[in-house]
Parts: C-alpha cells; sequence; structure tokens
C-alpha cells in the first residue's frame, strides 16, 4: 500500500489544532517542564577528550563517575516525567474509549512499567543503529507505529508490537525513513537558535537570569514541540496503517 505520508501530516496538524489546550496541558506539565529543569539543573556531560590516552582516559573517566553521582537521580525522574507524558498522549489518542485527560493519566501511571520496556528496547538498538545514521534512521522509521500498537492493541508484548509495527509498515520504509526525521529535525531547529545565542553569548546568560530563562525556555519548548509533533505522527500514521487508508 502506497502511503499519503501529506495525508498523515495533515491528520496530525489537524489533531494538533483541535486539541490545542489538552496538548499544552499534558506536554507543558510532563515534558515542557521536565526539560526545562534538566536544562536549569543539570550540568552538560563532561565532553570526551580530543586526545585520548590513559591519562586523558582515567580523568574523563573520573569526571563522568562524579557528574553521574551529582545528576544521575535527577535525569532519571525527569526522563521518567517526560516518558509518562509521552504515554499520557498515546493513551489520549490511542486508546478506542478516548478517555479523559485524568483517565489518561491513570491509565498511563498504570501502563508505565511496561512501556519503559518498550522504550528501552525500541531505543537501545535504533540508538545502536544510528552510529551509522542509514540503519538508525530506517530501524526508526519500520518502528514509528510501534506506540501506538502497543497502547492500542494491549494486551500485546513487546516483540509482538515490534513484528505488527514491521507488518503495518512493510513496503514503506524508505518514506518513513524520511518522515521519522521530520519532528526531530523541526525540534532541533526550534531549540537550535537558543543553543547558538547562549553559546555566542558565552556563559553571560549566567549573569542576567532573564536571559537565561529565555534561552532555557527556548530550548525546552524547541524540544517539548518536536515530541508532541513525532507522537501525533505516530498516531495519525498508525490510524491510517491500521485501517488501510
Amino acid at each position: 500500500m502506497k502511503l499519503d505520508v501529506a495525508g498523515v501530516l495533515r491528520d496530525a496538524w489537524e489533531m494538533a489544532k483541535r486539541d490545542s489546550e489538552l496538548l499544552l496541558g499534558i506536554a507543558g506539565l510532563f515534558l515542557f517542564l521536565p526539560d526545562l529543569a534538566g536544562t536549569i539543573y543539570i550540568a552538560p556531560m563532561p565532553p570526551q577528550p580530543t586526545v585520548m590516552n590513559e591519562a586523558s582516559a582515567d580523568l574523563w573517566l573520573r569526571q563522568i563517575g562524579l557528574w553521574g553521582q551529582q545528576y544521575e537521580l535527577l535525569v532519571i525522574v525527569l526522563g521518567l516525567l517526560s516518558l509518562f507524558g509521552v504515554l499520557a498522549l498515546f493513551v489520549v489518542y490511542a486508546d478506542r474509549a478516548r478517555p479523559t485527560v485524568s483517565g489518561a493519566l491513570g491509565q498511563a501511571g498504570a501502563f508505565l512499567p511496561h512501556y519503559l520496556l518498550l522504550a528501552l528496547v525500541v531505543g537501545v538498538p535504533v540508538s545502536i543503529g544510528s552510529i551509522l545514521i542509514f540503519p538508525g534512521l530506517y530501524l526508526k522509521g519500520r518502528l514509528l507505529p510501534v506506540s501506538p500498537v502497543f497502547v492500542a492493541e494491549r494486551p500485546i508484548g513487546v516483540f509482538a508490537a515490534w513484528r505488527r509495527s514491521f507488518a503495518l509498515t512493510r513496503g514503506n520504509g524508505l518514506v518513513l525513513m524520511g518522515l521519522a526525521f521530520v519532528p526531530l529535525l523541526g525540534g532541533r531547529l526550534i531549540a537550535l537558535p537558543f543553543e547558538l545565542l547562549g553559546t555566542a553569548l558565552d556563559g553571560a546568560p549566567m549573569a542576567n537570569p532573564v536571559v537565561a530563562a529565555v534561552l532555557d525556555a527556548g530550548i525546552a519548548g524547541g524540544h517539548t514541540l518536536g515530541t508532541v509533533a513525532a507522537v501525533l505522527i505516530e498516531i495519525a500514521l498508525y490510524r491510517r496503517l491500521s485501517s488501510g487508508i
């Protein structure tokens, strides 16, 4: 079946316009705020040395260890909050009963451990494949409907959801590889000017809390918009593929 990519994007945009208040509430609380908190309170990981030898590697690993001791718990908590927000959005749109927001949040809380397993089983191979770029993007494209499948067709196992996603996307791998890149690129482009401005000011925003807050909010907003766009595209894609449109 030939996929109507323009139709998928149009469906996602219609959902965004229709449900802007709902999206703003869930994404603002569980995606934007954790991302903003991470930007403000979590220092960047120590960069890898440009020249790697035994001494520099040992120093770098000790710096990574200290960074982990200081920020690991906060990283985990904020990551779980963001994952919960993404899952709540999938429950709102993918659950056949179309629950209320409060109902979706309750279901997301109960379903979060299962979804965390799915996120790990999907995220690790995609990350490994992304080292070579093409395999990671291709796998990401083939797995675009896996979260809606996991929510809408539950109870379904992680690997059964994989197989179902691959079955739905058969014949559209290259097209979906490009579609997977759309929200990633969009969110990155929104956040990039704020990141570049902060770099250009070379630490000056830290002396001005207002400037620092604006830059941090811009970065978090770009990430949040990219994540919401990805969720809506995956939902729209799943609906079309599962109904044969």
